[in-house]
């Protein structure tokens, strides 16, 4: 096997499994038609997190506490949570201090039947996210959620951007969006296509041999 053909097989080895290290959810949030919208996907590896203690959360909506200088967000309507994970030590989590949300606000029509909170209000609570053990598949947590309120980001005080908090030892990872922000963590498959992009690269080259 040439060295052409070596090389390109050790890049598409390495991001695969690069692909299988990167996992988590994505709460997204978007403008529509006079609405905001707020979207979830993806799963959540919670062996991948560290077990903490569950903190209590009411309703659907955002939260922000200056005298913490944190955000928090969460939607319990189809119940309560009984568990939370967090995430390794030196892990940064910086993206969730701030402005992100920079009013509280409450009462978004919502659907779907997982239920979560998302917060960092140390020492008041541990950095992570807090869920139902009902609404796990093994070690495995996948967010339906989908929310909806009239206005902007604007007027419903949502500063755009990507705060995205990644365990430093796993890759694990728990993404808020706000707006049409690019995400660093490759696609699905958008990452299939490059792999078959190689696998052709590799293909042509020995047919040319």
């Amino acid at each position: 096997m040439n060295k052409f053909i070596k090389s390109a097989l050790s890049i598409s080895v390495l991001g695969f499994i690069s692909l299988q290290a990167q996992a988590g959810v994505v709460f997204s949030f978007t403008e529509s038609g006079g609405n905001v919208l707020m979207n979830s996907s993806g799963v959540l590896n919670t062996a991948e997190l560290v077990s903490s203690s569950p903190s209590g959360w009411g309703g659907v909506g955002v939260e922000t506490n200056a005298s913490q200088q944190s955000d928090i967000m969460g939607d319990t309507t189809m119940g309560g949570l009984d568990v939370a994970f967090g995430f390794h030590d030196g892990t940064d989590f910086s993206p969730w201090i701030g402005d992100m949300f920079t009013t509280s606000n409450f009462g978004w029509s919502t659907s779907g039947t997982t239920q979560f909170a998302t917060y960092i209000m140390d020492p008041l609570r541990t950095p992570g996210i807090g869920i139902s053990s009902a609404d796990l598949i093994g070690d495995f947590w996948t967010p339906d959620v989908s929310w909806s309120k009239s206005g902007t980001f604007a007027n419903l005080g949502l500063t755009a951007g990507d705060y995205t908090i990644t365990d430093v030892l796993t890759g694990e990872f728990i993404s808020i969006k706000i707006g049409n922000v690019t995400s660093a963590v490759p696609e699905p498959t958008s990452f299939a296509l490059v792999l078959l992009g190689l696998a052709g690269l590799v293909f042509s080259r020995r047919k040319s041999i």
